[in-house]
């Protein structure tokens, strides 16, 4: 997944061949985390709207970012966070949203403003194209954090006509064309690090480190296991497990007794006599991740290092 394979699904999207649904969601706390209610509103010339995103996107955006693989170290500001719809880290996010989006109620706009429905937490703008019986529809999702309407609670809004200023008893709508997420072709791109909180990453951050540790647990080369998982499983190391590397992983496992212990040694991991790496001190432990994690100054397979190639977050 790259730059050009966003820009050239961006310019196959031709938003009048699609179903638009404008949809706005609110945030709850539930038994597994943050949750997405969503509510569909009622508007015309969606993909009028969406046609806006789309130019804004191929014309600004993606001259001014680059996309990599999704990484919770990504910038933001420079980079634009690509991952497969499929990828664990959000294919669970993804059915529900857009399984609510198809199930919401539909609400006029003035209901969005009667204090009835939950304060909105951010919006989106939903294609469908339907196709022969037995496929999987193409669905394409944009999303924006923040709420679209102006209310006029604290302020008045107005308007005029003519040479009369006219106070709206209407909601307005305040829209940007920006795209914080975006769901295209069978992949997700993340543009900003705003609206990652909206797919609870921090909890899919532990569960995928768990599951990558299990692959560490059963290649046996780690000198005290339970240490290691216990400094993995800190919030400062478990982000990290998003760029574990299999590969580096197995390398490390064919490598003989002698063979490893001269390539741990390059990035400050000692080998005890049986071949494990040392995992009983906590520092080795943090060593032992990063290596496994890309977080590594060099790249151990002689590619571009992760790290050299990434933007940090400030």
């Amino acid at each position: 997944m790259d730059t050009q394979t966003l820009i050239e699904a961006l310019r196959n999207l031709v938003p009048a061949e699609l179903d638009w649904t404008f949809a706005i969601y609110s945030t709850s706390k539930g038994r597994d985390g943050l949750e997405l209610d969503w509510n569909l509103c009622k508007m015309k010339g969606v993909a009028g709207w969406v046609e806006t995103l789309r130019t804004v996107l191929l014309e600004k955006t993606t001259v001014e970012k680059t996309v990599a693989a999704y990484s919770p170290f990504l910038s933001g500001k420079e980079h634009i966070g690509g991952v497969a719809r499929t990828d664990d880290l959000i294919k669970e996010q993804i059915s529900d949203i857009l399984l609510n989006i198809k199930n919401g109620l539909v609400h006029a706009p003035e209901d969005f403003l009667s204090g009835v429905l939950p304060k909105t937490v951010g919006f989106a703008f939903y294609g469908e194209r339907q196709v022969e019986e037995g496929q999987q529809p193409e669905r394409v999702l944009f999303m924006r954090r923040g709420t679209p309407f102006l209310a006029s609670g604290k302020t008045r809004l107005c308007t005029s006509e003519g040479d009369e200023i006219v106070t709206c008893d209407k909601p307005l709508l305040k829209f940007t064309p920006a795209t914080d997420f975006l769901l295209l072709d069978g992949n997700a791109y993340f543009l900003s690090v705003a609206i990652e909180k909206d797919f609870a990453l921090e909890n899919r951050h532990f569960a995928i480190a768990a599951k990558r540790l299990s692959m560490v647990a059963d290649a046996a080369i780690a000198s005290n296991y339970e240490k290691l998982e216990e400094s993995a499983m800190s919030a400062k190391n478990a982000r990290k497990f998003i760029d574990f590397d299999e590969e580096i992983l197995q390398y490390i496992v064919r490598l003989g007794i002698v063979e490893r212990e001269e390539f741990l040694s390059t990035y400050g991991v000692t080998v005890d006599q049986s071949g494990h790496m040392d995992t009983t001190d906590p520092e080795q432990c943090e060593l032992v991740i990063d290596l496994l994690c890309c977080r590594s100054c060099l790249d151990p397979l002689g590619r571009l290092s992760f790290g050299n190639n990434i933007t940090p977050r400030e």
